[in-house]
């Protein structure tokens, strides 16, 4: 960062974020969740390359004030999630996480065994008459 400019401070973000509407305040969460990650690998690249081929202290050193760094703007830039999520509370809305939260890996089709239902998995042969209703009319929501 250069000497010239600071960021903003926090009290000074939750005051500009009150004239933002409800879809600005969560593209600033989506878009501060992007950058996050995108730090969080480049940190966990630079740990790698530290432990793995880094030839000099000096390298080590220099690599590793990178690595705090990106740490502070990171906690930095989940304060202003917070501060983004309270300004939508205030609000008297309700906070929707968004997909970026998500620290897993997404799920897709069965992936690793797993299946969105926390139900048994429907044992009888697909394509043997019963349709889709039948089968779950237990349960309730719409299946796409």
């Amino acid at each position: 960062m250069s000497a010239e400019s600071a960021p903003i401070t926090p009290s000074m973000f939750a005051e500009a974020i009150q004239e933002l509407s409800l879809s600005v305040l969560y593209a600033k969460v989506s878009e501060l969740r992007n950058s996050v990650a995108h730090l969080q690998r480049s940190n966990d690249e630079l740990k790698t390359f530290v432990l793995e081929s880094c030839d000099s202290a000096d390298e080590k050193r220099e690599l590793e004030s990178y690595i705090a760094e990106n740490e502070g703007v990171m906690t930095s830039m989940t304060e202003r999630i917070a501060l983004l999520k309270a300004e939508v509370e205030r609000r008297g809305q309700q906070w929707i996480e968004t997909e970026e939260k998500r620290t897993e890996a997404p799920v897709v089709n069965g992936a690793n065994g797993a299946s969105a239902a926390t139900t048994q998995p429907d044992p009888s042969p697909v394509g043997d008459g019963q349709s889709e209703s039948q089968a779950g009319q237990d349960q309730e929501g719409v299946y796409l």
